[in-house]
């Protein structure tokens, strides 16, 4: 829970703080059973530490294709970290994954740019649209970061999550790119949309052309105004399809347009705009078709009316929790 001299951005912070602690507590081969039991009561205390832990895990997995070549850093940290006293073992954590990124750094000095670039990011039910030097725009839906760095020859976004859209000023000479994921998108002179969530990137074009760089994909897949495509960790990009870009984009104007989608669906994408936890155990409920235009910012009247045409009742079991049953 939110205390009262605590700000919601503060509140996060210390989440993201102490799931981080727990996966390189959990990864440093010095784990005791009853670090397991205290980490398993942290991650149950509350939804958010749950999504705290997922998205620290997926950061690590991103940070193992750079950590590869730094190996032996990466293994004498975890060395020092297994040799340090019980009573130190979070500052040695803090220790061991400085020695680890000191390796890394030595061994990868292209990973500087992304470490000098500059943050922009949002929180949840937040959208923002930042301005950049050579008149491309990013406009950053709810609970998105992202970083952007410009140099003489390139400019890259490295989407780390969320969603945005991207309306790019053209430079042959300066290729503008999107990292998300294990893939890149180069602008060819357009306006698009790039949305990361967990393991899976989708890209729609607006106008103009985008190429699509995906893992193990000999070729880009290029993908033009009205289409899309997808790529995630298995491999290269899915076939190109036409875009429903009306919802795709509904966003921007504070909108969820949601077309045949099942109720499970339509809750996780709830949870990205609001912090709370929205289950829906029931099968069969979980199945349901939804369609509809909700406004993302109101919560309350978008359950009421889910809970009006569907056969569901929607209850609030704290603060942080709700749970959609069946109506009875």
């Amino acid at each position: 829970m939110l205390s009262m001299t605590q700000s919601p951005d503060d509140h996060a912070a210390r989440i993201r703080s102490e799931a981080s602690a727990w996966l390189a507590r959990l990864r440093s081969g010095d784990c005791t059973p009853d670090d397991t039991e205290h980490f398993n009561a942290w991650l149950a205390a509350a939804p958010q530490h749950r999504e705290a832990y997922r998205r620290a895990e997926r950061l690590w997995a991103d940070l193992a294709a750079l950590s590869r070549v730094a190996q032996p850093q990466l293994r004498q940290a975890q060395c020092f970290y297994a040799r340090s006293r019980a009573k130190r073992r979070w500052r040695a954590a803090g220790l061991a994954a400085a020695a680890m990124l000191a390796g890394i750094l030595a061994l990868n000095p292209a990973i500087w740019p992304w470490l000098n670039a500059e943050p922009y990011q949002t929180a949840k039910g937040i959208r923002r649209t930042v301005l950049l030097s050579d008149g491309t725009s990013i406009e950053l839906n709810t609970d998105t970061a992202l970083r952007v760095s410009y140099s003489g020859q390139r400019r890259t976004v490295w989407l780390e999550r969320g969603e945005a859209w991207f309306n790019v000023f053209h430079d042959s000479d300066r290729p503008f790119e999107v990292v998300a994921g294990d893939g890149r998108i180069r602008d060819i002179g357009t306006q698009f949309n790039v949305r990361r969530d967990l393991d899976q990137v989708s890209v729609a074009v607006r106008d103009g052309e985008v190429a699509v760089f995906a893992k193990s994909q000999s070729a880009p897949l290029h993908v033009n105004a009205g289409q899309q495509t997808r790529y995630g960790e298995a491999g290269g990009a899915e076939p190109v399809q036409t875009s429903d870009l009306m919802a795709i984009s509904a966003w921007r104007n504070g909108i969820l347009l949601v077309k045949n989608r099942t109720l499970a669906e339509v809750a996780e994408e709830l949870e990205r705009y609001h912090p709370v936890a929205i289950d829906v155990t029931d099968a069969k409920l979980r199945g349901l078709a939804v369609s509809g235009r909700f406004p993302a910012n109101d919560l309350e009247l978008t359950l009421k009316t889910i809970a009006t045409a569907l056969p569901v009742q929607v209850v609030a079991v704290d603060r942080d929790h709700i749970a959609i049953r069946p109506n009875r």
